[in-house]
């Protein structure tokens, strides 16, 4: 039998066994059990307008009538298009066959359908810098900051490009394609070229684009890019940086404030933990993760640069200091 002690954490598993990260204290394990949620949305104590939950509600309803009735603009544009094209006479002559309707009906579709696509992409970009306006990496516990709330707010007003097509959102059929990687630095994220952006899905798609950078030539599948971690309801935003080179392989997961050098891949299933530096071009695998990959020196590359156009500077200096770390801890 294991014991856990009062206020530790756990995480993953070696040897079957689970990995403690903190031991406790009397301190943790006696604290308040209400967290700020709690606290803002139950108790009202916060610096701002706390909505409630009937008023998630109905902004949740009004979202969702919205998307309903946008996707069944689209059929009904083209309808009307077909009869204005075909003209109204013809429609009602014997001439007029179902094989001519298809011959107008089909292409016009296709056209109405993407150009209903990018409103509904442009729409949630519009949104979020609306609603959430710039992230920035810092602390948002509920009592605090609006951040949370407002986030919650997004997600609802956004459903038009979540829950799309027979519960597919568009995203899900952008996946591997310089659409996605468009999308995604629209919202702000520093995206190098020739990245691959979830080929094959994401679990779950990232969150916080603007506090994801990933250098030229990265390859991210069915994994994880989260920039927000919540640890007994303290929220906080911090950066996730991918190396150019770097490979995140399905079901691999890079937690908040962590950073892959470049080259360096998670193989699946694997857990880097908010804080950790995986070394240029080493190996990673496990929950949480540990090196299993030979290192070679052959990825040491100290003027690799890592991003090119807007805020270029900051992030290749950024690398230039995980390098830096890196190094001296070999």
């Amino acid at each position: 039998h294991t014991t856990y002690p009062s206020g530790s954490k756990w995480v993953g598993s070696k040897g079957g066994k689970t990995v403690m990260l903190e031991r406790g204290s009397d301190d943790t394990a006696n604290a308040e059990t209400i967290k700020p949620f709690g606290k803002a949305f139950h108790l009202g104590q916060a610096p701002f307008y706390v909505l409630s939950s009937w008023s998630h509600f109905l902004i949740n309803a009004v979202s969702r009538c919205f998307a309903c009735v946008y996707r069944s603009l689209t059929l009904i544009s083209v309808i009307q298009l077909t009869a204005l094209a075909i003209g109204t006479e013809h429609l009602k002559s014997h001439e007029c066959t179902l094989a001519h309707i298809a011959s107008m009906m089909v292409p016009l579709f296709i056209c109405v359908q993407n150009v209903m696509t990018v409103i509904a992409l442009a729409i949630a970009v519009g949104l979020k810098y609306a609603i959430i306006g710039t992230r920035k990496a810092g602390h948002y516990n509920w009592d605090e900051s609006s951040y949370c709330q407002r986030w919650q707010v997004y997600l609802s007003a956004t459903v038009i490009i979540r829950k799309a097509y027979f519960g597919n959102g568009i995203l899900d059929h952008l996946n591997g394609s310089a659409y996605i990687v468009w999308f995604f630095r629209a919202h702000g994220c520093h995206i190098g070229k020739d990245v691959c952006l979830y080929p094959t899905g994401a679990d779950p798609i990232m969150t916080e684009p603007e506090l994801v950078q990933i250098g030229h030539h990265a390859a991210i599948d069915n994994a994880s890019l989260i920039a927000h971690i919540n640890s007994r309801g303290q929220f906080s935003l911090n950066a996730v940086v991918v190396g150019p080179g770097a490979t995140l392989r399905s079901n691999s997961r890079l937690l908040s404030g962590a950073a892959m050098m470049p080259y360096s891949t998670l193989l699946e299933h694997t857990l880097v933990l908010g804080g950790d530096v995986v070394d240029e071009g080493d190996t990673m695998q496990g929950w949480p993760a540990e090196p299993v990959g030979i290192y070679s020196p052959f990825w040491r590359v100290n003027e690799m640069p890592v991003y090119s156009g807007r805020n270029a500077h900051v992030l290749n200096a950024l690398f230039t200091r995980l390098r830096r770390v890196s190094i001296q801890s070999v």
